[in-house]
């Protein structure tokens, strides 16, 4: 029996690709039918790579919250980087090293980039979560995989008849 992953009332389908709840008022793609009551799947990578930094915002908007949270702590981490060497780099400057100049403004635009970047990742965990997290920490995002795992992950099932203690007779 096809059923409503948000809900769990039974559906109608209405094309190949597409079912329709009537409880929800929408339809659904058949990619996300579920059968027998069973929960939405929360699909996610563990973790994140810098090489995720790249990535557009739309790109970035369909990365889960978790790995959206570890690419924000990888991107707050390179952006600090790049500030402390921007600053090095305009102290070396001030010491009458030419060189230094064009460097401070290189690492000036990187850490531009990283502070746009980290931005986006913040406003689209802000959608999700309704804030941001001030610190990101190992610990946090430990945490935040056990919450992951302990998820209800029974089936959507509404009694409907009163269970009775059955009294043993002794």
């Amino acid at each position: 029996m096809k059923t409503c992953p948000y809900c769990g009332s039974n559906i109608e389908k209405v094309n190949q690709q597409q079912y329709y709840c009537d409880f929800c008022s929408m339809t659904l793609a058949a990619s996300i039918v579920k059968e027998n009551r069973e929960r939405l799947d929360v699909r996610f990578r563990d973790m994140a790579f810098d090489t995720h930094i790249e990535k557009t915002t739309p790109e970035l908007m369909v990365f889960s919250t978790f790995e959206l949270l570890y690419l924000l702590k990888i991107i707050r981490n390179e952006r600090s980087n790049m500030y402390h060497h921007m600053h090095t780099f305009h102290r070396a400057g001030e010491q009458g090293a030419n060189e230094f100049k064009e460097i401070e403004k290189e690492t000036g635009r990187d850490y531009m980039y990283y502070t746009k970047k980290a931005f986006v990742v913040e406003n689209i965990i802000r959608t999700r979560l309704g804030y941001v997290p001030t610190r990101i920490t190992e610990s946090y995002l430990v945490k935040y995989l056990e919450n992951i795992e302990k998820d209800k992950k029974r089936p959507m099932i509404i009694r409907t008849e009163r269970q009775e203690k059955v009294k043993e007779k002794g």
